[in-house]
């Protein structure tokens, strides 16, 4: 089974067909989507912009990280399970979308970092408090963290403006529900 005819199946499904096609509920999974990118790269934010020492320097690193954690936990959460929720929905537009591979690829790469820096900068955040600096490797994490974060909000936010190839999507689209998108591509202008 390729990857196209895998995103097919999993948006005819009738559970995605229903999200898809509700005018009430997947603008909430949308609109939740957003409120938990503000609150995970808000506390993602706030964390790195003290590791560089250019906010809250007053204030211990570990209580910021530490403090944080529990909020970038819940805004992931929320992401993750809406996200999963808009990609099945609509698997088939987002295959053919440039920027929802880019921002594939960029999560990739923010797993990546998060492996790498996880011990030894975000768990020893104590100990450049009891150091009295940061050092270099904190803040090279929290420099390619903001980056990468940037660079995925910049997706994120491209995936709205590339429409799908409707002369490629194929027939079985005929017996669902059109998604807005599509809805919008057909009607007059």
């Amino acid at each position: 089974m390729s990857l196209l005819s895998f995103a097919q199946a999993v948006q005819s499904t009738s559970f995605f067909t229903a999200l898809r096609g509700s005018w009430y509920v997947y603008p909430i999974v949308m609109s939740s989507h957003l409120a938990g990118i503000a609150l995970f790269g808000g506390s993602i934010l706030a964390t790195d912009l003290r590791l560089l020492g250019v906010a809250m320097r007053r204030r211990p690193a570990a209580d910021v990280v530490n403090q944080l954690r529990p909020l970038k936990y819940i805004g992931l959460a929320v992401v993750v399970t809406c996200g999963l929720l808009m990609l099945g929905s609509k698997a088939e537009e987002y295959y053919y979308n440039a920027f929802f591979r880019a921002k594939m690829t960029v999560l990739a790469l923010i797993v990546v970092h998060a492996v790498v820096f996880r011990r030894s900068v975000y768990a020893q955040a104590a100990g450049f408090d009891r150091a009295g600096r940061i050092p270099g490797r904190a803040k090279i994490a929290a420099a390619l963290s903001l980056g990468l974060w940037t660079s995925m909000v910049i997706c994120g936010r491209g995936i709205g403006y590339i429409e799908p190839p409707l002369d490629k999507i194929h027939a079985h689209r005929a017996t669902s529900k059109p998604t807005l998108t599509a809805q919008r591509l057909q009607s007059p202008r």
